[in-house]
């Protein structure tokens, strides 16, 4: 199944772009694809952290389950001043 990643702040940043799709196994939680993730070598630097989950802007934790189609955002933390 599909599901499209939204990346924000930092992620976005560091990646150089905000949205990607990948290919998930059915019954595979938000923690199982960020773990996928932080295993790619583009996501050095961002192994630790900490991150907050949306699927179809509704916050979620890392054991919500994902359905085809979703939208995962992954948020996270931002400065300012």
């Amino acid at each position: 199944m599909q599901v499209r990643l939204l990346f924000f702040a930092q992620i976005r940043e560091t990646l150089g772009r905000d949205r990607e799709v990948v290919e998930v196994e059915e019954g595979c939680t938000v923690d199982d694809v960020v773990t996928q993730l932080r295993d790619r070598k583009e996501w050095r630097g961002l192994e630790t952290l900490p991150l907050s989950f949306a699927v179809d802007e509704r916050v979620v934790t890392g054991g919500h389950v994902l359905h085809d189609g979703q939208r995962l955002a992954l948020l996270a933390p931002v400065s300012g001043g």
